[in-house]
């Protein structure tokens, strides 16, 4: 008997939306959908099979916590599909490109970074990367991405047709955790007094 797929399009304030599937199995299958806000990087010496950097704002976090929580709960051990470690060829990480792990950004931001993504079916080009910032301090109903060389699926297309990027049980477990923490409190450096 085959599991139901769950899947959830998470539409993101820019533009587009990311798409997410899961079968209670091992894993959840992510693309994009008609995002629209490339960043533009510095410095922009793409080599390789570099893939354009995607970011913004993922519109409501709610449904997105309730998803992964929903898999942590029931998913089951045994591997349902042959899944493959993703590599990064000759590019920098998401969390180097995006110059999250910087202390004047982690002072204000909260992330978290699933890079490289495991990847199912047919796979070219950039290892698919996921980054996710919530602003410390304030309980938003939004979250802040950035993405790259993830797959694109098309609108009216079936998610289980395409090759995949891959939230492993492991990174989902990771994920929900952050997604359920409080944002945490933002630091303040600390002036001398004006004389």
């Amino acid at each position: 008997m085959l599991t139901p797929t769950h899947v959830l399009e998470a539409p993101v304030v820019e533009g587009g939306a990311f798409v997410f599937t899961h079968a209670h199995d091992s894993g959840i299958s992510v693309w994009m959908r008609g995002l629209t806000r490339v960043v533009d990087e510095r410095p922009r010496r793409p080599r390789g099979v570099a893939a354009p950097l995607y970011g913004g704002t993922i519109r409501d976090l709610e449904p997105l916590r309730d998803f992964m929580a929903d898999f942590v709960e029931h998913a089951v051990d045994g591997p349902a599909v042959a899944l493959t470690r993703g590599r990064i060829r000759d590019v920098r990480p998401i969390v180097a490109r995006t110059n999250s792990d910087a202390l004047s950004s982690r002072m204000h931001f909260s992330y978290r970074a699933m890079s490289p993504l495991d990847t199912v079916g047919p796979w070219d080009g950039a290892a698919a990367e996921l980054l996710l910032s919530r602003v410390r301090g304030l309980d938003y109903r939004h979250m802040g991405f950035f993405a790259t060389g993830l797959p694109e699926l098309p609108a009216g297309d079936a998610p289980d047709a395409m090759s995949a990027a891959v939230i492993s049980r492991e990174h989902a477990e990771g994920f929900a955790e952050y997604l359920q923490a409080p944002a945490g409190q933002v630091l303040h450096h600390l002036r001398p007094a004006q004389r």
